[in-house]
């Protein structure tokens, strides 16, 4: 596994600023909830919000913005934090077969007596754990920090717990994407796109298609609904956050390997 082992040490700089990012994210949304817990004029200005834009954050009737599950969901978890994570995971996709080949730097590992089959596969291997190090690194320090604020009081451990294993789940599945777009085209700018295309879409369309009533199977095509549909800090767990977004993320990368074996490089 040595390509997997040289990945995670070209990243490791850049995995340590991320953490850095994500722990004072947490840090200031935490701070900050003590101003609004048990608020009732949050709630009634949410009431007001139109139903897209609050499907789009995950605020849903019957459980108050001033609560830790409300607030921490629609702060965090349906909002910023998943955001981050999936803009990590597309960015690195993206660079792991496309960038590389565009930067000129990737025959200089194909030169060596390994597969491209190992080398992508490799290479988004160790993409999956940084995503996994800094999803947990996520996990600790929001557990952590909330204990000085009480911002864990009515958080359901189970749901907080498929929450974060939901980022990961989401945020893998969006850098597949990247990763295939990257693979197939030899260039990181459809990667990018890609990636970005379903992030965006998908995010946008959580909340329009819950305010236009759409059915439910309609609204099951979008890997951000499978996350969204539920507060899981609330509500608790659900397999559907995290299986079918995990399982999904194999097809862009089978798809990626496949295509990436046969072609030329540019």
């Amino acid at each position: 596994m040595t390509i997997l082992r040289r990945a995670l040490r070209d990243r490791r700089n850049a995995l340590l600023w991320w953490m850095l990012g994500l722990a004072v994210l947490n840090l200031f949304t935490l701070a900050f909830y003590p101003t609004v817990r048990g608020q009732q004029d949050f709630d009634e200005l949410v009431q007001q919000m139109p139903e897209a834009l609050r499907a789009m954050f995950g605020m849903e009737d019957g459980v108050s913005l001033s609560s830790a599950p409300g607030y921490l969901w629609a702060r965090l978890f349906s909002s910023l934090l998943t955001v981050l994570l999936v803009i990590y995971g597309i960015a690195g996709g993206a660079g792991l077969v496309g960038g590389s080949e565009e930067d000129g730097t990737l025959e200089l590992i194909l030169a060596n007596p390994v597969s491209r089959a190992a080398v992508a596969f490799q290479r988004f291997l160790a993409l999956l754990v940084l995503l996994a190090a800094l999803t947990l690194f996520a996990a600790v320090t929001l557990v952590l920090m909330a204990l000085p604020f009480s911002a864990l009081e009515g958080v359901d451990a189970g749901g907080l717990g498929v929450a974060f294993a939901g980022l990961f789940g989401l945020a893998s599945l969006h850098a597949s994407v990247a990763f295939a777009g990257g693979a197939i085209a030899g260039r990181r700018g459809p990667g990018l796109a890609a990636g970005t295309v379903l992030a965006a879409g998908g995010f946008l369309a959580q909340g329009l298609l819950a305010a236009a009533g759409a059915p439910a199977w309609v609204r099951n095509l979008n890997p951000w609904h499978w996350y969204l549909e539920r507060n899981l800090l609330a509500f608790g767990p659900r397999w559907e956050a995290v299986v079918p977004a995990l399982a999904l993320a194999a097809l862009p990368v089978a798809a990626g390997i496949a295509v990436f074996r046969r072609r030329d490089l540019r």
